[in-house]
């Protein structure tokens, strides 16, 4: 099974406004709505203002509203119920929709959340009838395992010479361009404690929505495949790729909008280029990847240690990248250039800087 990923971002579309999925047949959102619209505790603090599309722009002010509980309060962190409450009580550092900083734990739970209180069921309900089962991936996704899959999860080490650059004192982290789109609390003791704490089986139990995906490449590549289609589930086995799917393959589609639409959405282009900041590292939940002439040519997002889900838009090609040595990504990036520069695809660059206004 793969290593650690904070891959939430599958759930980012089920709340278009556009998506009229089963799984939210008893409260359709908008992405410009209030979050307390349908999740009222979290109204309070002065986040009543705090809409759908900041929690997906990682603008919402909240990047270190769970900070030090992996430290400092672990049964708190493996409990889904109690942080939900957590973050429903903090109030936002920032204003709201004005800076983009990595909620790089609290963004799980905010989806989690608005995604439990919109639909009226349990996230890993949510997560089975609409991602798991429709994309064929049973006994290859879980946040939470269920018992008698322990045998088979990969046991997360760190390469401690990489991780060490987490250290803002580094030389290599202040010349860092990307270090100011991390929040204050993503710390090298932050990791440090969180590794260990994930090795262990109450935690690979827990619901962890930002931090606890435990899955197979080829499940996370399927997922990223199906995105980068509009939402077509691709067929079990390989097949010879086709400039167009015929008509036989065509026969389950996960999101009902457009594929243009559901591109858009998460690059934050388009009809939502008003939802995000403008020229910053994040859309509409995933990062934004440009090609080397600057131009946008996908999305994805990268996890703790350096697993990564990819596609190219224009190509029809996706990927995905499990590891369970943590590192900043070094060797993933590696294997990403080799497989395009093989594939004659375009290398991906990040999209752009961190944004505020």
């Amino acid at each position: 099974m793969g290593g650690f990923f904070n891959w939430f971002k599958l759930f980012d579309l089920l709340i278009d406004e556009s998506n009229k999925s089963h799984v939210f047949h008893l409260r359709k959102l908008k992405l410009d709505e209030n979050v307390a619209n349908v999740w009222p505790e979290f109204g309070t603090n002065g986040k009543d203002q705090i809409k759908v599309n900041h929690v997906l722009n990682h603008s919402a002010g909240l990047h270190n509203a769970l900070a030090g509980i992996c430290e400092h309060d672990q049964a708190l962190f493996l409990d889904f119920d109690e942080c939900l409450k957590r973050i429903a009580m903090v109030a936002p550092e920032t204003e709201p929709g004005h800076v983009q900083l990595y909620h790089y734990l609290s963004f799980g739970w905010l989806c989690g959340g608005i995604i439990e209180h919109a639909s009226g069921k349990k996230f890993q309900d949510i997560l089975e009838e609409a991602i798991v089962r429709p994309l064929d991936v049973e006994g290859e996704l879980y946040i939470g395992i269920p018992p008698g899959v322990e045998s088979r999860l990969a046991t997360l080490t760190i390469d401690k010479d990489d991780i060490i650059l987490l250290d803002p004192e580094h030389q290599i982290q202040k010349s860092n361009p990307f270090s100011a789109f991390m929040p204050s609390s993503y710390t090298l003791g932050m990791v440090s404690s969180l590794i260990p704490l994930s090795n262990t089986l109450n935690a690979r139990r827990s619901i962890q929505p930002a931090g606890n995906g435990h899955f197979s490449a080829r499940a996370l590549a399927r997922y990223y495949a199906a995105l980068v289609d509009g939402g077509v589930v691709p067929p079990r086995h390989l097949q010879p790729i086709k400039s167009h799917p015929t008509s036989d393959e065509v026969d389950t589609k996960i999101f009902p909008s457009p594929k243009e639409r559901i591109h858009d959405a998460f690059l934050g282009s388009g009809d939502y280029k008003d939802l995000i900041l403008p020229n910053g590292a994040i859309g509409l939940g995933f990062v934004r990847f440009s090609g080397t002439d600057g131009s946008v040519i996908g999305f994805g997002h990268g996890g703790l240690g350096g697993s990564m889900g990819y596609c190219d838009i224009n190509n029809r090609f996706a990927i995905a990248v499990t590891i369970n040595k943590l590192s900043l990504g070094a060797l993933t990036g590696e294997i990403l250039r080799f497989v395009c520069s093989e594939l004659d695809l375009p290398i991906p660059q990040l999209s752009a800087e961190p944004s505020t206004k």
